[in-house]
């Protein structure tokens, strides 16, 4: 009985000195969109370069639809809706709320064509 009343606590003391020390508290990263610190002014100009990228791919897709080319039509329908996605993310961080919520609108619309084309082209693939 002597001897499990010494054996016990050092059973114990052992366990507990497995823990490791000087857990603190964990670090959490912090994503900040690349866009939050431009202004107006660059996110404008940033959108609309997209636009006019998204404008020469549906040029293109047009020509690759004429030709019967589903898959390049795919293909430029997967390009456009990248864009038009990070053109979104560039829309979100317009502080005018009127002008966000007008191109957010036209950009959800270019997004939904675009992935339907993408669904409609590939499965003619």
């Amino acid at each position: 009985m002597r001897y499990l009343s010494c054996i016990l606590p050092a059973i114990i003391l052992g366990l507990f000195s497995c823990a490791p020390r000087g857990v603190g508290p964990s670090t959490r990263t912090i994503v900040v969109s690349p866009y939050s610190g431009l202004s107006d002014r660059e996110l404008n100009a940033h959108y609309l370069a997209l636009l006019l990228d998204l404008q020469k791919l549906n040029t293109e897709m047009h020509s690759a639809n004429r030709a019967r080319d589903f898959v390049g039509v795919h293909s430029k329908a997967r390009n456009g809706l990248e864009k038009a996605r990070t053109a979104r993310r560039v829309v979100l961080n317009i502080d005018d709320a009127r002008m966000r919520e007008k191109r957010l609108r036209a950009i959800e619309r270019i997004i939904a064509d675009l992935d339907k084309l993408a669904e409609i082209s590939g499965e003619r693939e």
